[in-house]
């Protein structure tokens, strides 16, 4: 009984320190970037501050509330500090897969994507909300639009596994 707990113990232990885990697929015939930060909150992340380009041209900044809606923004960067940012390209037929760092229990995961070769133009952002370890994202660019999912998965899921 006492091995089977010391088991137990160590994969709890693993499952803590789990962060999400992306998968990115270009089935489309143009580059793709995804960027991926964490916050705290939905809440914080609501307030994530941007700087974009619009269609005319001009530089201005937009929350991320603002964002949640392709409005024709290009070149969309993050213009508040201290947040924990990664990037992620893909290549046309490419798939990459890659752990979420600075992400811990609690935090929120956004997704700003941008297809890059098309003058970097922003197509979508997601929010996931999930404060559970263990979680899977992914994504899929195809020619007729863009395609995503995400598993949130419990710490009591990964200890029956």
């Amino acid at each position: 009984m006492l091995v089977l707990l010391s088991g137990v113990s160590v994969a709890a232990s693993e499952v803590i320190e789990s962060p999400p885990e992306l998968t990115v697929s270009n089935e489309d015939n143009t580059t793709y970037r995804v960027t991926a930060y964490t916050v705290e909150s939905r809440q914080v992340a609501m307030l994530m501050n941007f700087r974009v380009t619009t269609d005319n041209g001009e530089r201005r900044l937009a929350t991320l509330s603002q964002l949640i809606w392709p409005e024709g923004y290009r070149n969309v960067t993050l213009a508040d500090e201290g947040v924990p940012t990664q990037r992620v390209t893909v290549e046309p037929g490419e798939e990459v897969t890659t752990t979420i760092d600075g992400w811990t229990p609690g935090n929120v995961t956004v997704y700003v994507m941008e297809d890059v070769g098309n003058d970097e133009t922003h197509v979508q952002t997601d929010i996931i909300a999930c404060p559970d370890r263990g979680q899977e994202h992914s994504w899929t660019f195809r020619d007729d639009g863009t395609g995503g999912s995400s598993t949130c998965a419990s710490s009591l899921d990964w200890l029956l596994l």
